[in-house]
């Protein structure tokens, strides 16, 4: 498997338009400054869709190669970020972020990043299935205990 950024890239630019039609994945705050959002995806598919969401909100004002560097470090940080909260690359996920754009340093500034891990019922069931057992055990072991 092998990962051209270049097709990426070019890929992305295409779908800019149809991003604006139909994927709400960015809101105007202010006249150089929008929150991009994933939505609920799979975490391994985070990138592509930060990239596409800020070509969409910001292809008409900022250069192609500020968005490409300073995305490439957002991704790299909620990556990092990610994988400190241990969230599997099929996890569910949803992922906001505010983006202004500076234009004295041409540079792009991120603020309030959200990374949220989405549990499906069945994932929630086993967990609290897990932690009913856990405390039985413990009420059990008081019991004994206390006589």
């Amino acid at each position: 498997m092998s990962w051209k950024p270049s097709e990426d890239v070019e890929r992305d630019k295409e779908r800019v338009i149809e991003y604006e039609k139909l994927y709400g994945g960015f809101t105007v705050q202010g006249p150089l400054t929008v929150e991009l959002r994933t939505g609920i995806i799979v975490a391994a598919r985070f990138a592509d869709k930060l990239r596409r969401a800020a070509f969409a909100a910001f292809s008409r004002t900022v250069p192609e190669d500020v968005i490409l560097r300073d995305i490439a470090e957002l991704n790299r940080l909620i990556y990092e970020e990610m994988m400190k909260m241990n969230i599997d690359k099929l996890a569910l996920v949803r992922i906001s972020v505010v983006v202004i754009y500076d234009q004295r340093n041409n540079k792009l500034n991120f603020s309030n990043i959200k990374i949220e891990r989405l549990y499906t019922e069945d994932e929630l069931n086993k967990v609290v299935s897990e932690r009913c057992r856990e405390l039985e055990q413990k009420l059990e072991r008081i019991k004994s205990i206390i006589g």
